[in-house]
C-alpha cells in the first residue's frame, strides 16, 4: 500500500493484492496519514477479507497497529531515507561506507546486511559519537554528525521490518511497493494525455482508472 499525490491538492492512497496485481482499495486523500490507511485496513477487514501481510513505506504510526500482521518495510523507500539523510555529497569515510552498505541491501539477507552494519558500527562508533565544542543555549553538546546518526538510527529502528519477508517464505511478501509504482506512473502518463481538466474531473478520471485496475 501507498500514496502517490498529483500536485499540491490531493493523492491517492492505493492498496494492492500483490499476488493478483489488482487494486483492492482506493480513496482519495489531502495528505498522507496513518489514521487513512488504519482506516483503509478496517474497511477492508470488514469485508470479512484477510490480510496475510502489508508491505509499507514503513510509517511509524502505522507500524505499531499492524501488531499481528506480518509488515514488510519498502526496501526502496528505506534506501531513499537513508540516502536524504546522508546527502549527496557525504564526505566523510563513516557516510561513503554507510551508502555503500545500504545500496547491497537487495543482496543480502538479515544476517549479512545486520553483521556488515554492526561491524560498520564497531569501526566509525567514536566518529558518530563526536560532539560540538560549543554548547547550545540549554548547556548541551550537540553530536556532530546528526545526518550520519540519523541514518544508522533509522537502519536500527526498521531492523525487525526490513526482512520479514524471509520470516514468512510461504507468503511470498514483496520487499518493495514497487508494483504501486508501476500501477501510479502508468496513472500519471495517462493524466498528461488530458491535460486541461478541471479537478473534479481529475478526481473522476483517477477513480475510474483505479476501478478498472480492481476488475
Amino acid at each position: 500500500m501507498d500514496t502517490t499525490f498529483f500536485g499540491r491538492e490531493f493523492g491517492g492512497l492505493v492498496l494492492m493484492d500483490s499476488l493478483s496485481e489488482k487494486v483492492i482499495y482506493h480513496q482519495i486523500v489531502s495528505t498522507e496519514r496513518d489514521e487513512y490507511y488504519q482506516l483503509a485496513l478496517n474497511r477492508f477487514r470488514d469485508k470479512n477479507h484477510a490480510i496475510q501481510s502489508v508491505t509499507c513505506d514503513g510509517r511509524r504510526g502505522l507500524l505499531k497497529d499492524l501488531l499481528n500482521t506480518p509488515t514488510q518495510m519498502c526496501h526502496f523507500h528505506l534506501v531513499a531515507m537513508v540516502m536524504r539523510k546522508l546527502r549527496k555529497k557525504h564526505k566523510s569515510l563513516a557516510g561513503k561506507e554507510l551508502k555503500v552498505l545500504v545500496k547491497k541491501l537487495k543482496e543480502n539477507n538479515k544476517n549479512e546486511f545486520y553483521r556488515n552494519l554492526h561491524y560498520w558500527y564497531l569501526k566509525h562508533q567514536d566518529y558518530l559519537n563526536e560532539r560540538s565544542e560549543k554548547s547550545n543555549e540549554s548547556g548541551y553538546f550537540p553530536y556532530k554528525h546528526k545526518g550520519l546518526r540519523s541514518a544508522y538510527a533509522s537502519l536500527k529502528y526498521y531492523e525487525k521490518y526490513l526482512f520479514t519477508f524471509e520470516k514468512y517464505p510461504e507468503l511470498n511478501i514483496e520487499k518493495t511497493t514497487n508494483r504501486l509504482e508501476v500501477l501510479f506512473s502508468e496513472l500519471k502518463r495517462k493524466l498528461i494525455n488530458h491535460n486541461g481538466l478541471t479537478k473534479r474531473r481529475n478526481v473522476m478520471f483517477i477513480k475510474d482508472f483505479l476501478n478498472k485496475k480492481s476488475c
